[in-house]
């Protein structure tokens, strides 16, 4: 192992076939190691724009878990961070992200106790982040099918009511119900609900479904609705704890007060600061402080991207100019 590499003594659950905070669950046994084995990336909480913070080692699946060991990337600009909160207990959970859906069932015989969302039964994923918090809304609520697109849940699922509806109605009458053949199979019937759902008007939901135990089907789209805005709300929450703009108790104050205005949520978390620690604070004034003694030669040996060299003529020009003559002897 490199000195720009660090493996953490410690092995981590991926991800197992239990039921998430989500309503659905991802089964173990199909889920496509080998293919996330190609390029086992992973970032600190999810953050992608913070660049590759680490990789899986020692990938495997044992009792129904998916397990690996993290390899920390020191030339990552989270990585001495990601190090440190890991070693020392901070960050104790694995997240699975960009989960890619090939296969799913809304068949109630695979549902757990809790289950309100699909068994994802094929899948694969593309990063898994270390996080503080398992499950997180970040990673999970965003699935996509194998072409990229995004897949909400309600993409996925046709509700609870209209699961027990088909698993308790003979196969003859849902075919009849839904203009279908005798002979159309369970995915098939499934796909013409969805399809109902996703695509068509009230008015042909009704000529479709008229009869004693039909399906409310528009209660079932203002619940995939609920379930939308609950999913967004969370990640929200869950990101600007994250991101030190709010507290534990806060987060859960909102989620009281905000439960049906997402909307309103991320203009109330969009306007509020991080907060910053008096410890942070003072390291960040000593850092000012000591960049104002800097000469050219510091700036090159603890910046060497330049950021601060460009920053400093722009908003200084006279000082780079001084700067500049006193290392190479000549005008700017």
């Amino acid at each position: 192992m490199t000195d720009k590499l660090k493996k953490i003594e410690r092995e981590y659950v991926l991800s197992d076939s239990t039921v998430n905070e989500y309503g659905f669950r991802l089964l173990t046994s199909g889920y496509l190691i080998e293919d996330f084995k190609k390029n086992p990336i992973g970032y600190y909480m999810h953050r992608r724009e913070d660049g590759i913070a680490l990789k899986w080692d020692d990938l495997h699946i044992a009792d129904d878990k998916i397990l690996g060991t993290p390899v920390i990337n020191l030339s990552n600009s989270k990585g001495e961070q990601l190090l440190n909160e890991a070693e020392n207990g901070f960050l104790n959970a694995a997240s699975m992200g960009h989960i890619v859906v090939l296969e799913y069932s809304t068949d109630p015989k695979q549902m757990l106790e809790g289950q309100t969302g699909p068994t994802i039964t094929k899948w694969y994923n593309k990063e898994c982040s270390l996080v503080d918090i398992p499950g997180n809304s970040n990673s999970l609520c965003k699935l996509f099918d194998a072409r990229e697109n995004e897949l909400n849940l309600s993409d996925l699922n046709i509700g609870k009511k209209s699961i027990h509806f088909l698993a308790n109605t003979t196969h003859k009458s849902i075919c009849e119900l839904l203009q279908l053949g005798a002979e159309t199979d369970e995915k098939a019937i499934l796909g013409k609900v969805q399809s109902l759902v996703a695509n068509s008007s009230n008015m042909e939901i009704e000529n479709s479904l008229l009869c004693a135990d039909k399906i409310d089907l528009q209660k079932q789209i203002d619940e995939m609705a609920m379930l939308r805005t609950k999913i967004d709300i969370s990640a929200l929450l869950n990101r600007a704890l994250e991101d030190k703009k709010i507290t534990v108790e806060l987060r859960d104050r909102l989620a009281i007060d905000y439960g049906a205005n997402a909307e309103g949520l991320k203009t109330l978390i969009a306007a509020m600061p991080a907060y910053i620690s008096i410890v942070e604070n003072l390291k960040a004034r000593q850092q000012e402080n000591a960049e104002i003694a800097w000469e050219w030669d510091d700036f090159e040996r603890n910046d060497p991207a330049g950021k601060k060299l460009k920053e400093l003529r722009a908003n200084d020009p006279d000082k780079y100019k001084d700067l500049f003559e006193r290392k190479f002897g000549g005008e700017v």
